[in-house]
Parts: structure tokens; C-alpha cells; sequence
């Protein structure tokens, strides 16, 4: 699964619906979207997955399912993300198996030395800001120590929390594979107009 720029998380709660956001998202060419729904059941989040898979594998995109680990398996997601209250990393890569990507959610540096070796494929780092998406998120890391968490591992990082326009130069030279990004997108009066915006922005040197 390739990172980067942009990788979107559906929002349940915005005005668009979870399937319409992720078709603006997509055709603008985001190429990461992950089902995140703390709410739902998890038959409710098998039938959303399945909606969602038609319209991201009808362009390339992948899909990455937010914490749920038996959803990705019965769906066949293509990840699953899992922050750190949600259970021992090596064991949840067993239970997915080699080819599933997983991606880990890291809010300080002393977090990294716990990862167990040759189990996670990327982390999500954050959050840079508050964010009003996440109320109970840790404290924000800033820049600064964005690029020190970046600094720290050898793997991709994605930012997130609180990221807005304008922010993607800054985290791209902090070293980032990309931005993650929730309300930028569903909350837009124009979600494909923004998405698209924030991929151009990413790539401009």
C-alpha cells in the first residue's frame, strides 16, 4: 500500500454521507481512505466497508479500516490502523496475516521503542494540533516535535490532527510520507475541490 499525500478519514458525522465522501475524496485522487467509525457496530462497519470498497477499488484507492480488526479481515481491506490502546501489535499482526498493511498511531517518541520489530508498515503521528475531530487526543506535538518522531524511525509517517491548508510544505519537509487529514475534507463546501487542493499543495516544491 502506497502512502501519500493525502489519506482521508471518513467522518460519520459530517454533512455528506461516509460513501459520498469517500467518491469526492477518491476522484480527486486521494489514494488512501480509512473507515473510521468509533460508534457503529461491527456488522454496521462490515456493510459501510463493502459500500466503500466498491468505489475505492473502482480507482485504484485502498482501503484501511480504523481499529476494527475482525471488519478488515472479513472484508479483505487492504490495511487496518490501530492506535495504542488497542492491543499488542504482534499478535494483531498475526491475526492479519503478512499481506494486510498495518499502521500504528503514535503520539510521542517514547512510544517507538515498543513496536515490535518487522510488524507495523507505517505510523500516523499527531496530533500536530487539537482538533475538534478527536477531543480526547494527546497532547499536540507541533512541528517540532513532528520532525523529531519522523527523525527517530525508519518508518513512513503520515501526519495528522489538525492539519489545514497551507500546512503541507512544512510537514513534507519534516520528512512525512503525507497528511491525514478528516474534516478538511468532509467538512468542505466542495470536498473533491479540496481534496484536490491539498494534493496540489502537497506537490508544490
Amino acid at each position: 500500500m502506497r502512502l501519500g499525500p493525502v489519506y482521508f478519514i471518513t467522518d460519520p458525522d459530517a454533512p455528506a454521507s461516509v460513501p459520498d465522501q469517500v467518491r469526492a475524496a477518491v476522484a480527486a485522487g486521494v489514494g488512501i481512505v480509512q473507515l473510521r467509525d468509533k460508534h457503529a457496530s461491527d456488522a454496521e462497519m462490515v456493510a459501510l466497508a463493502r459500500e466503500v470498497q466498491q468505489i475505492t477499488r473502482a480507482t485504484g484507492a485502498a482501503l484501511v479500516i480504523n481499529d476494527r480488526v475482525q471488519v478488515a479481515i472479513d472484508v479483505g481491506a487492504d490495511g487496518l490502523h490501530v492506535g495504542q490502546g488497542d492491543g499488542d501489535i504482534a499478535a494483531i499482526r498475526a491475526r492479519i496475516g503478512p499481506d494486510m498493511a498495518l499502521g500504528l498511531s503514535i503520539e510521542m517518541q517514547a512510544q517507538l521503542g515498543a513496536i515490535a520489530p518487522n510488524s507495523v508498515d507505517y505510523l500516523g503521528v499527531g496530533p500536530l494540533r487539537a482538533t475538534a475531530t478527536k477531543p480526547d487526543a494527546a497532547q499536540p506535538l507541533g512541528m517540532d516535535g513532528l520532525a523529531r518522531i519522523i527523525a527517530a524511525t525508519p518508518l513512513p509517517c503520515v501526519a495528522i490532527g489538525g492539519i489545514k491548508p497551507g500546512d503541507a510544505g512544512a510537514i513534507r519537509q519534516a520528512g512525512a510520507a503525507g497528511i491525514a487529514v478528516v474534516s478538511a475534507i468532509s467538512r468542505a463546501p466542495d470536498m473533491q475541490a479540496a481534496a484536490r487542493a491539498l494534493i496540489h499543495e502537497w506537490s508544490v516544491k
